[in-house]
């Protein structure tokens, strides 16, 4: 299945809610443009932008990479009457969000505008797709029974892509130094998903672009982010979207 978001691909395109035998979510390629800034816990020094962590990180002890794996099992986790990316509120911006672990997850934005607003409980790390995309075996399709086959499924649709952000009004650099590559890991695709594949465990590889901060001080703060594809070879992957992000660190 792939989820850029299509069937195994899901990547987060915001204007792509088919499910072929691949899944769209966000996509970026070409050029990018993302800003963003935080502070507290630094697991790796990040040269371009104080704040955000570097695609070599390990925040928390965690591979970067294997944190794009844990948001896409999050992503496919919630079932789709309740997924905050097509209903959101904030009392959902909220769900699944794991007691304990270190990092909260956003919700993508398939399409359109759309402002949001989320507690984030202080100390915690903010993890937010930009342009990501995920594939799975569940024998749907047999080009994904391969490792190599699903990591060139996962970076399928990302090109012709634009994306910025602004966190407290203030951009960040050279987002196309921020992509990662998930090692093959075991997904849990939901009952009654937000994807309608056929839930279970399966082999997946997730890939893309993240904006990753670091814990933010408690208060008020603003992160927006735009992203947009215009795809002539693969019009089916074509969007945009901006999602405002009113985020209240607790104290």
């Amino acid at each position: 299945m792939y989820h850029s978001n299509i069937v195994k691909k899901e990547y987060i395109k915001h204007s792509l809610r088919s499910h072929r035998a691949r899944i769209v979510v966000f996509m970026i390629g070409v050029t990018y443009f993302v800003a963003m800034t935080s502070s507290i816990d630094k697991a790796y020094s990040d040269s371009l932008n104080t704040g955000l962590y570097s695609s070599d990180s390990s925040p928390f002890g965690v591979p970067y990479k294997d944190w794009i794996a844990k948001w896409w099992d999050y992503n496919v986790g919630i079932s789709a009457e309740e997924h905050p990316r097509d209903n959101f509120s904030p009392e959902r911006c909220n769900l699944d969000q794991k007691q304990g672990d270190s990092v909260y997850y956003l919700p993508d934005n398939l399409g359109g505008e759309e402002e949001r607003s989320c507690s984030v409980p202080a100390g915690k790390a903010i993890l937010a797709p930009l342009i990501s995309g995920s594939c799975w075996d569940d024998d749907t399709d047999p080009k994904l029974k391969t490792e190599a086959g699903l990591r060139e499924c996962s970076r399928e649709g990302q090109e012709f892509g634009v994306v910025s952000a602004t966190l407290d009004g203030r951009q960040l650099q050279n987002l196309e130094q921020y992509r990662a590559t998930s090692s093959l890991f075991n997904m849990t695709v939901a009952e009654n998903n937000a994807f309608q594949s056929s839930p279970g465990t399966f082999p997946a590889i997730a890939d893309g672009f993240f904006a990753f901060l670091e814990p933010l001080p408690p208060g008020e703060h603003t992160l927006v982010l735009e992203q947009s594809v215009l795809n002539p070879v693969q019009p089916e992957y074509n969007f945009a979207s901006k999602t405002t992000y009113n985020l209240t660190v607790e104290p």
